[in-house]
């Protein structure tokens, strides 16, 4: 990419060892000195997720590539992991879940007693923020929003049913932000299905004062996205901002078949249904002497990707060579994918890694919240993505049939799903500038006071 910035993230090699210090021990800007701080909440604050991490990564880099200087602020609850994924922020943690007077209580109270106040504390904030003075060393994300100059959130596909309570906790600190007139804006966020009227309500506060609002897919989250009150030209397609990391120059050439399922409540897939499907993937490898990679993404315990796939996967080890590593970072998902002619996977930024580099998918969805994530990637890569609901009565033959379409497709139709990666690619960066043009234009409310930010 030729930046500087780039080559901090070593972990798109590898993850390195964590820095030798804690998340609030990096240099703190003097007072008097005024540097942008920017905050950054995110889609998976234990970093226990390589597509979350990825679209994190890529958010840092991006807003560095705008305000090089800039001190950014992470939302982490997982300290010990942060540094190895972007040594060059600031980490902003739990305000009490880990407070020792607490660990009395279950883990479970706590933390869902923290994110009940991650949502709604901003909101009883309205006082908080007059003063110009800001805090040297923000400890909670209510002292973080107030002393940030922007606010702004990496992607994710949390702004959904599925995940209110992550949604409801983001949207709470862009509305205090909104609040104190600092500019605000979401980047490659998959919005949608949502049928509760309080996330509505929620969204419909923040979305028209988004100077930003990059898409990763729009074929269901733009219009959805205008009708809760996105200003139109705020709204823009950027594709997932994990394809940052993915540059290919040429199609990849690999000869594996790859598989991932996410055996997991909100993915309505059980142990039944993944099981049919890794016999479907077996046969198919078996009749084209191909070896099989396993493409985890998810490494929360609950819900462990490559868990799943050792399991289903465990009494096939004569039948094909098997490939099942536990895959840390977004690179080793990059190169993993890269090993493969064409994927199952029932896990979007599996299907994402794959695409960018050429490789068809063969999308798998058993929930209304991954038929809108796939649906969105058909239609931005409709030459070699393609989508079935495990819910048919025939989704066996269906799969074997797909299976066989993704195998064999025509070297043109894998450029075509590069080239168009590469659009979006550049299409989330465009993003980035234009939300620092937006701030920076002086028709923009509250610039005069403010001055150019810098």
């Amino acid at each position: 990419m030729g930046s500087r910035y780039f080559e901090a993230y070593v972990q798109y090699v590898r993850p390195g060892p964590p820095q030798h210090r804690a998340r609030h021990d990096l240099p703190i800007t003097p007072r008097g000195t005024h540097v942008v701080r920017i905050l950054v909440d995110q889609s998976g604050y234990e970093l226990l997720n390589v597509g979350d991490v990825a679209m994190l990564q890529s958010c840092v880099l991006r807003l560095r590539q705008q305000w090089p200087d800039a001190e950014i602020m992470v939302v982490s609850h997982a300290p010990e992991r942060l540094p190895s994924y972007c040594p060059d922020v600031i980490g902003v943690g739990r305000t009490f879940a880990d407070l020792p007077s607490l660990q009395f209580l279950p883990r479970k109270l706590r933390l869902a007693s923290e994110q009940a106040w991650k949502s709604a504390a901003p909101y009883l904030a309205n006082r908080i923020g007059h003063s110009r003075s800001r805090p040297v060393r923000p400890r909670t994300v209510i002292q973080a929003v107030r002393a940030a100059d922007i606010v702004v959130a990496s992607g994710g596909g949390y702004v959904t049913d599925t995940w209110w309570w992550h949604a409801a906790g983001i949207l709470s600190l862009l509305s205090l932000a909104q609040r104190l007139d600092k500019p605000t804006a979401m980047f490659g966020q998959g919005i949608g299905p949502i049928t509760q009227r309080a996330l509505r309500a929620q969204a419909r506060a923040v979305m028209p004062s988004l100077k930003v609002l990059g898409l990763r897919e729009e074929a269901t989250g733009r219009d959805l996205s205008l009708a809760l009150g996105a200003r139109p030209e705020s709204v823009t397609l950027t594709g997932d901002d994990a394809l940052e990391f993915i540059d290919a120059t040429q199609v990849s050439g690999g000869d594996a078949l790859g598989i991932n399922m996410r055996v997991s409540g909100y993915a309505g897939v059980d142990a039944t249904a993944a099981t049919a499907v890794a016999d479907v993937v077996l046969e198919a490898a078996a009749e084209f002497a191909a070896p099989i990679v396993g493409l985890p993404v998810s490494r929360y315990p609950v819900d462990a990707d490559i868990d799943a796939l050792r399991v289903l996967l465990r009494g096939a080890a004569g039948r094909s060579e098997i490939v099942l590593d536990d895959l840390d970072s977004p690179g080793a998902l990059v190169r993993a994918a890269a090993r493969c002619r064409a994927i199952v996977t029932g896990s979007y930024h599996s299907a994402v890694f794959a695409l960018a580099q050429g490789v068809p998918a063969v999308c798998l969805t058993k929930s209304s919240y991954y038929d809108a994530k796939f649906e969105g990637l058909l239609a931005m890569f409709p030459g070699a993505c393609s989508v079935i609901s495990l819910d048919q009565p025939d989704c066996a033959t269906r799969l074997r049939t797909m299976i066989a379409w993704a195998w064999q497709r025509p070297d043109p139709a894998r450029a075509e799903a590069r080239d168009a990666a590469a659009r979006l690619r550049e299409a989330g960066r465009e993003a980035y500038a234009r939300f620092r043009a937006r701030i920076e234009a002086p028709t923009m409310a509250g610039a005069d006071r403010r001055g150019r930010v810098a």
